[in-house]
């Protein structure tokens, strides 16, 4: 209880932050990336798990205060060192279902470009992460034929591994076979290699200098990490942060407020 009125007030904050510009003043002042990963009304909201009402709130209050981009358009920026001041892209993780028949749809009604990081061997699978092993509702993930249309209707996807590995605790091995394995199932399925990479579990505990250069080495572009923050006007492609989006704001405007106060 004390926890949502907290929120409550946070929001209210935030609102106030908003209206005065505050919000886009901040914006100016760096390169945003967020993270979604599951959008889904039967389901409880959890770390991961967004309801579509709050999802499509989310993205309006992107538009109204930043320029949302591809995160294509910010990585070429960052390798030609070129500002990214004031822009935002959307991402996803993992390849849930609900990315293909609930986010995309607001996201094209609303005019919302993001990207796909989907785990390769998850897709049109029946594979249940532990993460999801105490889950009422049993999750499915997106079919081959879904992640298509999701890139010729315009989204881009990108690599997260095959199996979900940690690349801050496997060995050098295991992250090579991995990645090997998820750039050739999707060139294979979307017929051309992935130049965008987005780490698994994205702490900084699953990431690892030898990773990174193995990433490189593969031709990705960028490595993309989850455990928050936003990044400087002009950034290293392969040292990203992304604000991940789940229970914890209760609204967009809390969101605001916590950005304006740069607690992301």
């Amino acid at each position: 209880m004390l926890l949502d009125v907290k929120k409550s007030v946070k929001s209210a904050v935030g609102r106030v932050a908003a209206a005065t510009g505050a919000v886009d003043r901040r914006a100016n002042q760096a390169m945003t990336i967020v993270a979604f990963h599951r959008v889904n009304d039967a389901l409880p909201e959890d770390g991961i798990t967004c309801r579509s009402e709050k999802f499509t709130a989310f993205c309006q209050f992107f538009l109204r205060h930043f320029q949302v981009v591809p995160l294509q358009e910010q990585i070429a920026a960052c390798r030609q060192g070129r500002a990214m001041g004031g822009t935002l892209s959307v991402t996803f993780d993992d390849g849930y279902e609900d990315n293909f028949s609930v986010a995309a749809p607001i996201l094209k009604r609303l005019n919302v470009p993001a990207t796909f990081f989907v785990t390769t061997g998850f897709i049109g699978s029946t594979i249940v992460p532990p993460w999801d092993d105490a889950l009422s509702i049993p999750q499915r993930w997106m079919s081959w034929t879904q992640v298509r249309t999701l890139r010729t209707q315009g989204f881009d996807i990108g690599c997260h591994t095959d199996r979900h590995v940690s690349l801050g605790s496997d060995d050098a091995t295991t992250i090579r076979n991995d990645l090997e394995t998820s750039q050739a199932k999707l060139e294979r399925e979307l017929g051309k290699r992935a130049s965008l990479f987005a780490y698994p579990f994205g702490g900084q505990g699953d990431i690892s200098e030898h990773a990174r250069d193995l990433i490189k080495e593969m031709g990705f572009e960028c490595c993309l990490s989850c455990f928050g923050g936003t990044n400087p006007v002009t950034s290293d492609p392969y040292h990203l942060q992304r604000v991940s989006i789940g229970e914890w704001f209760a609204s967009p405007h809390q969101f605001a407020l916590e950005f304006t106060l740069g607690r992301l």
